[in-house]
């Protein structure tokens, strides 16, 4: 009889939320009976209880209303008008002939921003039939590390972006030295032997080194020397002679080839000279045949100096679009500000929940269908945005609220024992109250010790109150068994009894808060996403202890 109740008390309340507070007698019995069709052979003695619940409903006011709600455990949030997100056609794509990449530098773990990137440019390839092309641009080995390789495949294969290649501009350093000694020998680009402090001053300056006049012969032995370790790092470097009068900065003799003695984790010590960024991108691009690439406007000054390369050694240039950077509101997104914080114990890893890492949303518990909605929702547009935690966090509340169990969880638990309470051993509350189908959890029961919150406590010291499932106290300087039935107009709180589990629940501030919670948490499994009553979603992190991630409320 009670879950009749709580069907018929959950879908008065969600009717007159979304009418302004009034709930309408048609419409709440069609969705009892949409629920639970064979409650039709029994309208006419239900009717009564639902004609009660609407009157009393009714008489409270809409923030009430929402309270109530809550507190049955439900989530409802007002539906946005469903927007179809579609990609913009891309100029000329060629159905099966499209060729995109997304090319990560493996120096640290995949967040959001990168997620964007590989989606947008895989989604493409996928709607032209085309290919997607997974590069790790892993040019300097300083920074390089295997766990980031790592990282960035086990991210996209979480959000379920498959790649067709798997590509490493570590693979290719034969062909970055013959394209370089080609560049050299055309007289396209020198070998300088000036400080990089000297190089920023002189371009800044609009003004060439003496080392720009080497003539060829000269340029191919310096050439020679760098690939011989005749040069410590820092001491020579390849540019190309494009302009130093020019009006892009980056046009201005820009470095292509550096010396990195650091071991790389690929190659080892097979290498000491590495491409730098332009060159690296503008090849790679050339000779995989991509033909298409959607990425952050932070580079799209870079896009006249990779075509300037790829003209120069006679490749032809992608089709290349800038859509806005991704930010979320107080996330640190550099790699650098993030190992610096990990370093000082800032943060607890790149798994810290407050960060936007792939690895960190999984933990917490975002699952791959909300963030790829939201991805996609943010469009492709050129204009900067930052968005809040709460814009992601309504796509996935809109994949889990239907999927995640109920239980009861108790912080700063304060003991009870309730007077002239009736002879109860065990109640049983379903699992999800929208689908009693799934069944029923068993929460045990001494009323002589039974747990609820301090903050419960403290705030409604002097009134009546339900413990949800189980019966109705007068909450004062001692607790006396009240009523059973459930009174509309009552604070309904939850609580925990015998059996009880001690749980930790790491916060979105990365602080930990601990709790007793009821004890068929237990029986959960690692990943689990479950709601806790009235304090929100929490993902299951480690069983021994008991440990949860906060996802949201």
């Amino acid at each position: 009889m009670r879950i009749l109740e709580n069907i018929i008390l959950k879908h008065t309340l969600l009717n007159a939320i979304q009418y302004n507070g009034k709930a309408d007698f048609k419409a709440v019995v069609g969705k009892i009976l949409s629920e639970k069709p064979e409650l039709k052979k029994d309208l006419k003695n239900i009717i009564p209880e639902i004609k009660k619940v609407i009157s009393e409903v009714n008489s409270w006011s809409l923030e009430k209303q929402k309270e109530k709600l809550d507190e049955l455990g439900i989530s409802i949030e007002k539906k946005p008008k469903e927007e179809k997100h579609e990609l913009p056609e891309l100029p000329n794509a060629k159905i099966g002939e499209v060729v995109t990449a997304f090319p990560p530098e493996p120096s640290k773990f995949p967040h959001l921003g990168h997620a964007k990137a590989a989606l947008i440019n895989y989604l493409y390839a996928k709607k032209y039939k085309g290919k997607f092309i997974l590069r790790f641009e892993d040019t300097n080995p300083e920074l390089s590390k295997k766990e980031y390789y790592q990282a960035f495949q086990d991210g996209l294969k979480w959000l379920d972006i498959e790649w067709d290649e798997l590509d490493y501009v570590s693979d290719h350093m034969e062909q970055y030295y013959k394209n370089t000694e080609l560049l050299i020998k055309q007289g396209k680009a020198y070998v300088c032997q000036c400080k990089q402090e000297k190089i920023k001053e002189f371009r800044r300056d609009m003004k060439a080194c003496s080392c720009r006049r080497n003539d060829i012969e000269k340029n191919l032995k310096l050439w020679e020397g760098m690939l011989s370790a005749d040069f410590r790092q820092g001491e020579a470097t390849v540019r190309l002679k494009i302009s130093m009068q020019h009006k892009n900065a980056l046009m201005r003799d820009p470095s292509i080839m550096r010396i990195i003695t650091h071991e790389h984790p690929r190659t080892g010590s097979k290498y000491r000279v590495w491409p730098m960024y332009d060159f690296g991108t503008a090849l790679m691009d050339a000779w995989e045949g991509v033909t298409h690439r959607v990425r952050s406007k932070e580079f799209e000054m870079r896009t006249e100096l990779q075509q300037f390369i790829q003209k120069s050694l006679g490749f032809k240039s992608p089709y290349i679009t800038e859509i806005a950077r991704f930010n979320l509101e107080g996330v640190p997104s550099s790699g650098r500000k993030i190992r610096e914080m990990i370093q000082k114990k800032e943060l607890l890893g790149w798994d810290d929940p407050r960060l936007t890492t792939l690895i960190a949303l999984k933990r917490r518990g975002f699952v791959p269908e909300a963030i790829k909605e939201f991805l996609i929702s943010t469009g492709v547009s050129k204009v900067e945005s930052t968005l809040t935690w709460d814009v992601l966090e309504s796509f996935n509340r809109k994949v889990i609220d239907s999927k995640a169990n109920r239980y009861f969880l108790v912080f700063d638990p304060v003991e009870i024992r309730v007077e002239n309470a009736p002879d109860i051993i065990e109640v049983k509350e379903p699992l999800h109250p929208d689908f009693p189908e799934r069944g029923e959890r068993r929460i045990p029961v001494n009323v002589e010790k039974i747990y609820i919150s301090r903050e419960d406590v403290e705030k409604y010291k002097g009134k009546t109150i339900r413990l949800i499932g189980l019966f109705n106290v007068e909450l004062g300087e001692r607790v006396r068994f009240h009523s059973k039935g459930v009174v509309m107009d009552m604070p309904k709180i939850q609580w925990v009894s015998e059996d009880n589990v001690p749980v930790k629940i790491v916060m979105p501030n990365g602080s930990v808060k601990e709790g007793i919670a009821e004890p068929e948490v237990k029986s959960l499994k690692i990943d689990d996403i479950i709601q806790f009553y009235r304090i929100g979603f929490c993902r299951v992190d480690q069983k021994k202890p008991v440990v949860f991630y906060f996802t949201h409320k």
